[in-house]
């Protein structure tokens, strides 16, 4: 499950990747942006915050998560027909 946030023009969700870290996804632009979205975890050992394009990054997500996602990005940065989100 992703906890989704609104931090000025960006949405930024909460979530824990499948190895135990607790990580943030942030959306800034649609999935065509090849910075649209990245992937904001902690080393392991707690020292350092890595910054990752999202995609490329899919195996470190759940299913549910991965389509979270994808539908939020769409929803706020998309242009399909997806209804835009409430407010976060």
């Amino acid at each position: 499950m992703v906890t989704w946030a609104r931090q000025g023009p960006a949405v930024v969700g909460t979530l824990s990747v499948m190895d135990g870290r607790i990580g943030k996804v942030v959306l800034v632009g649609p999935r065509a942006a090849p910075k649209g979205a990245v992937l904001v975890l902690t080393s392991a050992d707690g020292s350092s915050v890595e910054t990752r394009p999202l995609a490329g990054q899919w195996t470190l997500l759940a299913p549910d998560q991965v389509i979270d996602v994808l539908c939020m990005q769409e929803r706020v940065f998309g242009g399909g027909r997806l209804a835009p989100p409430g407010a976060l």
